[in-house]
């Protein structure tokens, strides 16, 4: 399970809307200076995300909670939204050199691969946009002590 931390902003109906605070560990890693998560990490000027996760807990407007996705729902969505357009990249340019085409032709067939395979994850997000396997669900409410000392309480 994938876990983040986050505040409620707003709930409806079994749904909160929470802001999470994005946070990078790049200035501690060590190879951060030949990283592209590093450059992108420092040129992204918003750190904050607001999501709506499912609410089995009846929490409350400005209660701290942590906020959860399953690691094989996330492996799913990157197949669909990486590996299925770079698939359909790769598909287009090997197809014409199966005939003999020419390079322009594997350019031609490479665009519309990448294309097609951006339809087809466009398609099943879609899909799936009502899935509630793929939200984010509350899985505890983080209280503070005095202030001081995070406890933290499951259920």
């Amino acid at each position: 399970m994938i876990e983040e931390t986050g505040r409620v902003l707003s709930i409806e109906d079994g749904f909160a809307d929470v802001e999470t605070i994005r946070t990078s560990s790049c200035t501690s890693c060590r190879a951060r200076h030949g990283c592209g998560h590093h450059a992108i990490a420092q040129v992204s000027s918003s750190n904050r995300m607001r999501m709506r996760a499912i609410d089995p807990l009846s929490v409350e407007v400005g209660q701290s909670v942590v906020v959860g996705i399953p690691e094989d729902t996330l492996l799913q969505a990157s197949v669909w939204m990486y590996l299925i357009p770079l698939l359909g990249l790769v598909g287009g340019a090997v197809i014409p050199s199966l005939w003999g085409g020419g390079s322009d032709i594997a350019v031609i067939f490479s665009i519309i691969g990448f294309a097609g395979g951006l339809l087809l994850a466009r398609g099943k997000s879609k899909q799936e946009m009502n899935n509630l396997n793929y939200y984010p669900k509350i899985l505890r409410v983080e209280l503070l002590n005095d202030g001081q000392i995070p406890l933290v309480v499951t259920s």
